[in-house]
């Protein structure tokens, strides 16, 4: 049974719009017949590059395994009655079956948490649901940056067992999922994870149309990300249902095919397909990937519980020893207990408050706080958010060199070992080069930080500057690079201690970094301290498309001009540490 405000589950990984989309699950088909807007795909778009990031960054948590906390995502349950007060559904049984729905989101890093007490609504007219009620149930009702789950005893006259809203908006009508009592409490029912699977963005396996017949997806594969549900883990699907399905051993009895002339091969196993419910137990990586990066691009934004919420600020400084020094605020709502873990290995390091953290180690960290208010636990995790590193430079110069393609998104400054701000820039408002040169004196050290208020760096793929995509350079007087890059966040730091010649970096993702990236013949590996020992290439499907022992500098440069465009992601081994990053093939 799950406890108001905390389920704790055992993590099992399967390595395998503006305006909102209502989604309806009809009991009598056993999946949700979906009207998909026309600008889904344009939202989408919008969003691709943090879609991008938190693709990369799921994949990366998984294949590194470096934390398993999970973030816990607030939700507030509605009970419609009739008007005296009767219905047939309890608040145990959907706790229990909120408890299974969370044994799936796990391998999304995702628990959904109820938060604050449940809400009963008699009304009669409510109570047997009608769609067209929508607005005045919701509107009435919902309790904003938070998702709101009702439960009513009819949707339809008994013919839809529940929908949701894809995401895109952050307007509180749209963070909302409505549920059939009786598909909530049959046993074999998996409507409530299927609609938690749209709310985070996640198509039917058949695409975006339910009409028989419509999928545009082949059933080879070749066309799969851009067709069918736009996941290449999962078969083409031609709108399977319970006239095509056995419920007797589940298989596809269909004979439909493709455009090419392909039998389908269906998998009837996953729960976003319209399979009976007897036959779905599945999600795919890609599926689990999305639901991650459809949570935190829109939900994770805003939602957070009024009474019980985990969050942190912090702040860096960097040390001219070459250590590192953070101090982390709590800015949680109803803690009273605190448990850090500072360096993502699972190991509860401060139980205060507010801890301040030395890191003298380079490496790549998460961090992770969980909160109680006497009763219930919470969690919170910034997968990666902490690396820093050091080199050795001999230089009085410091050059930069800027690619800017979004206007109004960057700005740095550069600043001395107390603080004083020596040299600043931006935003711009022009796409354009940029080159500045900074001059540094003997016995200080001095930081650059550069920000993006999008969240993505100098990562625009869409549009180049003199023939290069966005990235920033900096360099010493003879031209060696002391750091180059264009995927890190909100934010990048580089130290550079004049004292002793070297060089400390914080970034958000990269210990080793890629150049260039994105790229279409060449990308290297270029390396700070010690040469890396072996790597290996994924698609974005998890398969292995590379692999190498590397012996000598040679090995380094990798020839990705036969890839196909698209996002790929390298796991480099260096002794005992494994870097995770991704590149783009243009």
């Amino acid at each position: 049974m799950i406890k108001k405000g905390y389920f704790k589950v055992i993590i099992q990984i399967f390595f395998t719009c503006f305006y909102l989309t209502l989604t309806s699950q009809e009991i009598s088909k056993g999946k949700c017949a979906t009207e998909v807007p026309g600008n889904f795909l344009e939202i989408e778009n919008i969003n691709k590059e943090n879609f991008e990031y938190y693709l990369a960054e799921y994949y990366s948590k998984v294949q590194s395994k470096s934390s398993t906390a999970i973030t816990n995502v607030p939700a507030k349950i509605h009970i419609v009655t009739d008007s005296n007060g009767a219905t047939n559904i309890t608040e145990s049984q959907i706790l229990d079956e909120i408890d299974e729905a969370n044994t799936f989101l796990a391998n999304s890093f995702l628990e959904i948490t109820v938060c604050e007490d449940t809400n009963y609504i008699a009304n009669n007219n409510l109570y047997l649901f009608d769609i067209s009620d929508d607005q005045g149930l919701l509107y009435s009702n919902n309790q904003s940056n938070i998702l709101n789950i009702y439960f009513v005893e009819s949707i339809n006259d008994g013919n839809v067992a529940g929908y949701t809203y894809y995401p895109g908006s952050t307007s509180q009508y749209y963070d909302v999922i409505v549920m059939d009592n009786q598909a909530t409490t049959n046993d074999i029912s998996s409507t409530l994870i299927h609609e938690f699977g749209h709310h985070f963005n996640v198509l039917h396996t058949h695409g975006i149309s339910n009409e028989p017949g419509s999928t545009d997806e082949y059933v080879n594969g070749s066309n799969c990300s851009s067709a069918g549900d736009r996941f290449c883990d999962t078969p083409a699907d031609p709108l399977i249902n319970s006239s095509n399905v056995s419920t007797v051993n589940c298989l596809y009895t269909g004979n439909a095919t493709d455009a090419l002339g392909q039998i389908y091969e269906p998998d009837t196993s996953n729960i976003m397909s319209y399979s009976p419910d007897v036959c779905t137990d599945f999600f795919s990586q890609e599926q689990y990937a999305m639901m991650y990066a459809g949570y935190h691009v829109f939900r994770g934004t805003y939602y957070k519980c009024p009474s019980f919420n985990v969050d942190f600020d912090y702040e860096k400084t960097l040390n001219c020893d070459n250590s590192m020094t953070v101090n982390f605020t709590d800015t949680s709502v109803g803690a009273i207990y605190w448990e850090w873990d500072v360096n993502g290995d699972d190991i509860i390091d401060y139980t205060t408050q507010n801890p301040t953290h030395i890191f003298n180690q380079p490496n790549t960290y998460d961090v992770a706080l969980t909160i109680s208010n006497g009763e219930s636990e919470i969690t919170k995790v910034f997968p990666q958010i902490l690396n820093y590193n050091s080199m050795d430079f001999e230089t009085s110069v410091v050059n930069l060199k800027l690619f800017v393609v979004d206007i109004n998104e960057n700005t740095w400054e550069f600043k001395n070992s107390v603080g004083d701000i020596l040299y600043s820039g931006g935003p711009y408002s022009e796409m354009n080069e940029y080159n500045y040169e900074f001059d540094i004196s003997d016995g200080d050290c001095y930081s650059f930080i550069i920000y993006d208020s999008a969240g993505n760096g100098l990562a625009n793929t869409s549009w180049t500057v003199g023939g290069g995509s966005e990235f920033y350079e900096l360099t010493t007087e003879n031209g060696s690079i002391i750091q180059s890059n264009n995927d890190f966040g909100f934010e990048e730091l580089t130290l550079i201690n004049n004292q002793s010649m070297s060089l400390n970096e914080i970034n958000f993702n990269n210990q080793v970094d890629l150049f260039p990236n994105p790229s279409d013949d060449y990308i290297k590996i270029r390396y700070q301290s010690i040469l890396p020992n072996s790597y290996n290439i994924f698609d974005l499907n998890g398969r292995l498309i590379n692999s190498k022992i590397i012996n000598n500098e040679d090995d380094l440069e990798i020839n990705v001009g036969s890839f196909e465009r698209g996002l790929y992601f390298i796991s480099i081994q260096s002794g005992e540490k494994m870097d995770n990053l991704k590149f783009l093939v243009k």
